[in-house]
């Protein structure tokens, strides 16, 4: 097994699609994830809002990444934490990463942040926001020990959610 981080494109997209589903489905708590739907994913691509980062097992996808720098966009997590406008522009919602079953324990969510962290750094002063299920403590663990930090409790994705933040100089 080899695998392989990288960022994705347009060509990987409608798997990235596929492939979140499938992860959705096969999950215990479907209301740690949530999916946005596909025809707003293909717009934020072709937007150039949405940033694919991939994990590949040869051509097998086993994990991913998108990041989503949003602007003044209604789903910028900025506004969660009444961000002023000049804030809100340095946003990058770190926004939702999946492992495929087989592939857990292997650090690939972490790898995965990391490479759009690295990339991201390249770009400047940006505040990287996410958000998790306060249950979904595989993932809160992660983004803990990856230095984001709580900020606030909200009601997001008809569930709780927290949101939390890294600032990147």
């Amino acid at each position: 097994m080899q695998i392989t981080i990288r960022k994705g494109g347009r060509g990987d997209l409608e798997e990235f699609i596929t492939f979140l589903a499938e992860v959705r489905e096969g999950m215990a708590h479907k209301e740690w994830f949530y999916l946005d739907p596909p025809e707003d994913v293909r717009d934020m691509m072709d937007r150039e809002i949405l940033e694919l980062w991939v994990a590949m097992d040869g051509d097998k996808m086993a994990g991913a990444l998108d990041i989503l720098c949003p602007g003044t966009e209604e789903f910028n997590y900025g506004y969660d934490l009444n961000f002023t406008h000049e804030e809100l522009l340095r946003v990058v919602n770190m926004d939702t990463a999946a492992v495929r079953a087989e592939y857990r324990g292997m650090g690939l969510q972490r790898k995965l942040i990391q490479a759009a962290e690295e990339a991201l750094a390249e770009r400047g002063n940006r505040i990287l926001l996410c958000t998790v299920h306060p249950d979904n403590q595989f993932s809160l663990r992660n983004v803990l020990k990856q230095g984001y930090e709580i900020q606030k409790k909200v009601e997001k994705y008809g569930s709780v959610r927290y949101v939390l933040r890294k600032d990147m100089k």
